[in-house]
């Protein structure tokens, strides 16, 4: 484990530093969705979706406001939901969106 309050202090227009603690992919519906759980200096974890679903009815895709989570698991488990919450196999019109920040 790095130390990423240590990190952060190398320079002064370094704002923050996270790492990428795991890297899963979940395929939904026959679509590739990549995840990357994060860690903060503070220790807690988050996460980062390759895509988002916009359905036909939304305007942009909606990111589960809360994205900090106590363990790996946890982290995961609202990446999934978070992927996965607007997405319906019979919505037609509607399509997965890449995200733009996402790094490979």
């Amino acid at each position: 484990m790095l130390n990423l309050n240590e990190l952060e202090r190398i320079h002064a227009d370094v704002e923050a530093v996270h790492e990428i603690v795991r890297i899963l992919r979940a395929r939904i519906d026959g679509k590739d969705v990549h995840i990357h759980i994060l860690q903060n200096a503070s220790g807690h974890y988050f996460f980062e979706l390759s895509h988002a679903y916009r359905d036909a009815d939304q305007a942009e895709p909606i990111v589960m406001a809360e994205n900090r989570y106590d363990s790996i698991e946890e982290a995961a488990r609202g990446a999934l939901q978070s992927a996965a919450l607007y997405y319906r196999s019979t919505d037609e019109g509607g399509a997965w969106h890449r995200n733009a920040s996402f790094i490979q």
